[in-house]
């Protein structure tokens, strides 16, 4: 059984807040899952290992399996990789048992597991409803709700800079939220640039990242800012001059926002709660 996800973009992190915001990117994460089996084995880049997520996920629903992963998503760097896969695999699995794509379930299903997994501190609501969805979302990862959806035709570039991801300190990212909570306004009306130049200011000093980054570019028609927990960081828009900037930092990839949910799944309105 086949199935995909995308990659997603932050707008916002929702680790303060419990609000996120994020964006479908262009990068693929495919998997291809042989249910016949009597053990559990993730196979990437022809190499074998056992996966707790894989067990944990799989024990839900009384299946094993062998799941074979094609990723174009960096690991570990801000860019939704484990919502992708989560999304991925759920999809198999409901194809599988020929249970309805229901988004909704599939969402809250993603995020709980996440939770259980200690993969994401919030259930990571925002880019999995991203990554399955694609578009832009504005979530309430509390709830589990969608709060704003909508599709923008932009082509994207991400900055996997030369130095590791920062340590992460609750205390200093849920103390003083007065950005982030600035951040929030500005999404709701739309005002992606602001949101994420604000989420932005506040993950990097909570975490230690050079802003050097943003503010060289945020003067562009374009909206940029940090991914999650980075290190990775993304823009959107006219994202030319972007990329020749940034090639100074590190590596840059070239792609776009998707506009269209991953697979023909059953979006429903109890998915939505309104601004």
């Amino acid at each position: 059984m086949k199935a995909q996800a995308y990659s997603a973009g932050t707008i916002i992190n929702a680790l303060a807040t419990g609000y996120g915001c994020a964006f479908g990117l262009d990068l693929r994460m495919r998997v291809r899952v042989d249910f016949e089996v009597d053990d559990n084995v993730i196979i990437e880049d022809g190499i074998e290992r056992k996966s707790v997520v894989l067990d944990t996920v799989l024990n839900y629903f009384g299946l094993n399996a062998v799941v074979e992963v094609r990723s174009e998503i960096p690991k570990g760097s801000g860019l939704g990789s484990s919502s992708a896969f989560l999304n991925a695999l759920l999809l198999a699995i409901y194809k599988h048992l020929s249970k309805p794509l229901n988004a909704e379930d599939i969402l809250r299903l993603n995020a709980k597991l996440s939770l259980k997994c200690g993969i994401s501190y919030t259930g990571a609501f925002d880019d999995a409803s991203a990554s399955l969805l694609g578009g832009i979302v504005l979530t309430n990862n509390v709830n589990m709700q969608i709060l704003r959806w909508e599709f923008k035709k932009a082509k994207a570039v991400v900055l996997i800079p030369n130095f590791e991801r920062g340590e992460i300190d609750l205390g200093k990212i849920r103390g003083d939220t007065s950005l982030v909570k600035k951040a929030v306004e500005f999404a709701r009306k739309g005002d992606y640039k602001n949101a994420m130049y604000y989420n932005t200011l506040h993950y990097c000093r909570a975490i230690g990242y050079p802003l050097e980054i943003v503010e060289v570019v945020k003067d562009l028609d374009c909206c940029c800012g940090l991914s999650g927990n980075g290190p990775c960081f993304v823009a959107f828009g006219d994202v030319k001059e972007v990329r020749e900037v940034w090639k100074a930092y590190g590596d840059v990839i070239e792609t776009k926002i998707v506009n269209e949910p991953c697979d023909d799944v059953v979006v429903t309105s109890n998915l939505f709660s309104s601004l």
